[in-house]
C-alpha cells in the first residue's frame, strides 16, 4: 500500500517549451532527394464494403528520388 501512495506523490515530467537551440533536437537529413513527383492518377475512393463512393478520389503520385 505504502509503494501506491509514493507512486500518486511523484512529480508529473513537463515539455520543454524553451527555444534556446543548445536544447533542441539536432535531427541529420538522410532522406533521398526527390528528383521528381507526378501525378499518376486519381484512385477512387471505398467505404468499408468495398463499395466506390460516388465525387471521392485520392491522388497517387510517382516518386523518382536521385542516386
Amino acid at each position: 500500500m505504502k509503494s501506491i501512495k509514493n507512486l500518486k506523490k511523484m512529480a508529473k515530467k513537463r515539455k520543454l517549451n524553451s527555444k534556446n537551440p543548445k536544447y533542441q533536437a539536432i535531427t541529420a537529413d538522410n532522406s533521398p532527394k526527390i528528383k521528381e513527383k507526378r501525378l499518376m492518377c486519381n484512385a477512387p475512393v471505398r467505404n468499408t464494403n468495398g463499395d466506390i463512393i460516388e465525387g471521392a478520389t485520392i491522388p497517387v503520385y510517382g516518386v523518382w528520388y536521385e542516386n
